[in-house]
């Protein structure tokens, strides 16, 4: 078989490799787990230069931006992590009772659950897009999913579909542990851009080419 780099079929399977490696990084650096934080702001801003710039490599580039998100995301991963825990705990507690109160609590549980959740989703694609403060981003991600909340809808489908393909093909399991994670990240990402850009200002103003080596805007 002839190589040639420039075919469509050796492309392809560059991107996958590179995808594969930008992915296994993720994998890595998430394994403390306190450690999502930065390495989801890492992925996202990683995959937000790439739609810029696609001849970026993309492991080098997440290991500088991990290293650059670090000190932000190690905080509110804590914050994230523990606040998951204790609506997932209190949810099996309520639910073990058969009691009146448990019929209020759980609805109360499962809304603040959601709200968490979509704030959570937010919450690091906007730190690896705008130079903020904690408190500023996690005003912007809570009212993010609700300020465009179509695009919310379009990343809930991107993260439901995956889960269905990972739980009912069996045979797609290995190939998503093995890409998913950035392919996912890419593909949530065109969405999220979309919503920052709706949410910044009118869609139709023209805008300068943005800068995700340096991020600076903030989302009022």
């Amino acid at each position: 078989m002839h190589y040639n780099p420039n075919s469509p079929v050796w492309q392809f399977i560059s991107l996958c490799l590179r995808y594969f490696i930008l992915n296994l990084f993720f994998l890595i650096s998430i394994i403390p787990i306190v450690t999502i934080g930065p390495a989801r702001a890492a992925l996202y801003s990683t995959v937000f230069a790439f739609s810029d710039n696609n001849d970026i490599n993309l492991g080098r580039e997440y290991i500088k931006r991990f290293k650059g998100e670090f000190k932000r995301g190690v905080g509110s991963s804590v914050i994230f992590v523990t606040l998951i825990a204790a609506i997932v705990f209190a949810t099996v507690f309520w639910n073990a009772l058969d009691t009146n109160a448990a019929y209020v609590a759980l609805p109360i549980l499962i809304i603040f659950g959601v709200l968490t959740f979509l704030t959570f989703e937010y919450y690091y694609p906007l730190q690896a897009r705008y130079e903020n403060t904690f408190r500023r981003t996690l005003r912007n991600s809570f009212m993010m999913p609700w300020a465009c909340f179509g695009y919310t809808l379009g990343i809930l489908a991107i993260d439901v579909a995956a889960g269905a393909i990972f739980a009912f093909t069996p045979y797609l399991r290995f190939l998503f542990v093995l890409l998913g994670f950035a392919w996912l990240a890419y593909a949530k990402s065109l969405l999220y851009l979309r919503a920052f850009q709706r949410a910044s200002g009118d869609p139709n103003t023209p805008r300068e080419k943005p800068d995700y080596s340096m991020p600076s805007a903030s989302i009022q």
